[in-house]
């Protein structure tokens, strides 16, 4: 078994590099070390491409649970057609390192609270960090779960606030969730919509639509059409929809592959709430894989 865990391992980090990106996201599972890897393949000839790796500790105690983690993501942007006209040299590496505590609290007839605090940095580090490139994000929710005939259906109502949507503001967090059989389950709602089939016992299929963002902040320089600016933001934002097929390996080992199409796509250059530059992001294909370790498997 071990050496056919290494094998899975040495296959999955070669698909990294072969294939494309997708920043990583936290799942409902926790004690987890990922990585990520993937691609948006066209955004308008800028090719946008993220590496990430979290560390996720969610069960110090049994009840109430509190966890924590931390994550970083790097982001390469490729804007290699858009130089000949002016320099974005400065927007082409952009880093976000994130620290993150949840608190789940059950409370009465099936009902759970759930708050997350994440601060996080979002840069381009091309300067001494500042305030600016901080950001204090946090969501609350209550969740109710209940069971019909051995099914389970959940319902989520809660809000957050952060980069979910681009520039940091409050967005809902509202979600139902049913299983259909043992192998099907659906969920409508925001930010994930999607439905979900189990194939075997190592492997299923997620087909989701959910929102994808970047927002970063440069406190270097950056000069466009005989203009200075010193206090820039870029920011990415679209839809997106996918096909994620899973593979559990073992008990411990787990990858994931994911095709995806992003449309109602935005990437800017801003200051001071003014646009400065819109590239006009059209969709775009994007690729994506990962490894994912459970550190606490009982």
């Amino acid at each position: 078994m071990k050496k056919n865990t290494t094998y899975y391992l040495i296959f999955s980090l070669v698909s990294m590099v072969s294939f494309g990106q997708e920043m990583f996201t936290t799942t409902n599972q926790g004690d987890l070390v990922s990585l990520e890897y993937g691609n948006y393949l066209d955004l308008n000839d800028i090719q946008f491409e993220n590496k990430s790796v979290a560390i996720d500790f969610t069960s110090l105690f049994n009840e109430p649970i509190i966890g924590f983690g931390v994550a970083y993501t790097n982001n390469k942007l490729d804007f290699e057609d858009y130089d000949r006209f002016h320099d974005y040299s400065t927007f082409e590496e952009l880093h976000n390192v994130e620290v993150f505590v949840r608190y789940k609290k059950a409370l009465f007839n099936n009902w759970t609270m759930d708050l997350v605090l994440a601060p996080y940095l979002s840069s381009t580090l091309n300067e001494k960090i500042s305030r600016e490139d901080f950001t204090l994000s946090y969501a609350a929710n209550f969740t109710k779960v209940w069971s019909k005939e051995g099914l389970k259906s959940s319902l989520k109502l809660g809000a957050g606030y952060g980069t979910l949507l681009g520039k940091p503001n409050f967005y809902p967090l509202i979600s139902y969730s049913s299983a259909v059989n043992e192998n099907f389950r659906y969920k409508i709602g925001f930010p994930v919509t999607g439905v979900f089939y189990k194939l075997n016992e190592q492997s299923g299929l997620d087909f989701t639509a959910k929102p994808k963002s970047i927002y970063v902040n440069n406190a270097s320089d950056f000069n466009l059409i005989n203009e200075s600016y010193n206090d820039s933001k870029l920011e990415f934002k679209a839809l997106k929809l996918a096909i994620d097929y899973k593979f559990q390996f073992d008990k411990n080992w787990s990858s994931n592959f994911g095709v995806g199409y992003l449309t109602a796509s935005e990437l800017t250059i801003s200051e001071n709430e003014n646009t400065i530059y819109d590239f006009e992001a059209n969709n775009s294909l994007s690729l994506n894989i990962g490894i994912s370790l459970n550190i606490n498997n009982k």
